[in-house]
């Protein structure tokens, strides 16, 4: 949690790897193996086994690099942050930065990150909790065109939606987690902000 007063918020937790996450999760490791057993087996096949020598030691070597480089990014955090009177800012949070982007002007500079929706929590419709029956219900009745999973896990108790307009002005929403400060947050800009009782009182952070 971070932010100069109690209307900034800062939240960010890991992604449960389950459906496609995971198996994207699950893909990627067996090409960590399959990738290099593939080259040296290419190389001996045409009549380059020699090659086998050099490539192993090559792969030891860019192991660590390319693992650290390419695992962030199905081993990622959802995060969102609240600041700017009102603004919630929603990314996927990967570590921190290799190289410094200067030309992102939203982004920290330290850190990696993909932008996924940015808006004013006074603009969403309604925001309210995504596994109370009686909301599910008013959800499903709704239509939506476009569903952003942005939280940790659908079956998480504390996912709350909030559904919006898109510039084509069709109906959305987004799933996220919710949190005490959170709830409080969008309960003094947003009206339409259903209050429950969350499950848990941790929170995780980012900073």
């Amino acid at each position: 949690m971070s932010g100069d007063n109690k209307y900034n918020c800062d939240y960010a937790v890991p992604k449960k790897p389950e459906g496609s996450y995971k198996t994207k999760r699950t893909i990627v490791r067996i090409l960590y193996v399959l990738v290099p057993l593939v080259i040296i087996g290419v190389l001996f096949a045409v009549g380059l086994g020699y090659g086998a020598f050099v490539a192993v030691p090559l792969f030891v070597f860019l192991a660590r690099p390319v693992i650290n480089g390419t695992w962030r990014y199905v081993n990622y955090d959802v995060r969102y942050e609240i600041k700017n009177a009102g603004t919630i800012r929603f990314t996927y949070y990967y570590g921190k930065k290799f190289k410094v982007d200067k030309g992102d002007a939203h982004a920290d500079e330290k850190v990696a990150e993909k932008f996924i929706l940015e808006m004013k929590i006074k603009d969403f419709e309604t925001i309210a909790p995504y596994n109370v029956p009686e909301y599910r219900e008013k959800f499903d009745a709704l239509g939506i065109k476009k569903v952003i999973n942005h939280s940790s896990s659908p079956s998480n108790p504390n996912v709350y939606y909030g559904v919006y307009r898109d510039e084509a002005g069709e109906t959305c929403a987004i799933l996220f987690d919710m949190i005490e400060k959170t709830l409080g947050i969008m309960e003094y800009y947003n009206k339409n902000t259903v209050r429950t009782e969350l499950h848990f009182s941790g929170e995780n952070t980012l900073r």
